[in-house]
């Protein structure tokens, strides 16, 4: 309750990616009903994160990360259907990829921050 957007938004990504190791451990158990649930969860924060895209500001940003939840989406739909945890290794992929990504990038305005900030 008292994160700042990008601490909110880094803690989606990094649950995202937990839910969905866990869901690619319980198709290589097959343990369904948990892979099911934890590909639940994940979606629900892909969800999440597409209803945060802001396109009048983040332009071609927000459509290239629409175009990537939805292959995320897409391949936790085929991960929830097929035995074989590839879909599913995929979509973590993308996952990972974003969450290192926003990482980098709100380290880097921190130190733009910081670095404009000093006398």
């Amino acid at each position: 309750k008292t994160a700042n957007r990008e601490a909110l938004l880094l803690m989606l990504y990094a649950g995202a990616v937990r839910f969905l190791k866990q869901a690619i451990e319980a198709t290589e158990k097959k343990d369904n009903p948990e892979k099911y649930r934890l590909i639940g969860r994940t979606q629900e924060i892909i969800n999440e994160l597409r209803a945060t895209l802001n396109f009048e500001v983040g332009g071609d940003i927000a459509a290239t990360l629409e175009s990537l939840y939805d292959f995320i989406t897409d391949r936790l739909l085929l991960g929830n259907r097929e035995p074989d945890p590839k879909p599913l290794v995929e979509a973590l992929n993308v996952l990972t990829t974003l969450h290192t990504a926003w990482e980098q990038a709100i380290e880097s305005l921190k130190k733009e921050k910081n670095s404009t900030a000093q006398p």
